[in-house]
């Protein structure tokens, strides 16, 4: 099972690498692409140090929201290849909550820092997502330092206060017409 666990972040790690292009900037806003109620998100850094990248997107309807934000430091003997200590990722406003998942294997190691964050019934409206932290330096040339993540939107699931008032609605509208129809008289 470790190991499994293992080759699995090893994959996502290599599509972390491959899947975003190369940048240098340390600060750096994007507008999401939602697709299929999905949408993707990272960063490369060739240049180790601080950084915060905003991610904005628009929802047009009442919407639930989570995600995962990761990214994994790698040593095999003495490379390193650099990863991202991710310091905080918010939501709409919300922080996320940070795990660390260490794996030592023989001749190395690996460090997985992943958030999870989600927000339930978000109105329509712009909305941002923020991810903060810190681009490490590899012992590798042209290696680079990245993180990745994704976001699942769906729609939000009306509150039980809402299906009252609805009921509620429906009742004195089915009260009234049944009311007015005795009241009707034919001459």
């Amino acid at each position: 099972m470790i190991a499994t666990s293992f080759k699995a972040k090893a994959v996502a790690l290599a599509f972390g690498f491959s899947m975003f292009s190369a940048v240098t900037a340390f600060a750096a806003t994007a507008p999401l692409t939602i697709i299929n109620g999905q949408a993707l998100f990272g960063n490369n850094f060739s240049v180790p140090g601080d950084f915060s990248d905003t991610w904005t997107f628009t929802l047009t309807d009442a919407t639930d929201i989570g995600g995962t934000a990761s990214s994994t430091y790698l040593t095999i003997g003495s490379l390193l290849f650099s990863g991202v200590d991710l310091t905080s990722v918010t939501l709409a406003s919300s922080a996320g909550i940070q795990t660390d998942l260490t794996y030592n294997f023989p001749g190395g190691s690996s460090t997985t820092n992943t958030w999870k964050f989600s927000v339930a019934n978000l109105a329509a409206g712009s909305y941002t997502l923020t991810v903060a932290g810190v681009a490490g330096l590899a012992t590798i040339t042209d290696a680079q330092a990245s993180y990745g993540g994704n976001l699942t939107f769906t729609a939000a699931v009306p509150e039980p206060e809402t299906y009252g008032m609805l009921a509620l609605g429906l009742g004195l509208v089915g009260f009234a017409a049944r009311r007015r129809q005795n009241n009707v008289k034919f001459f």
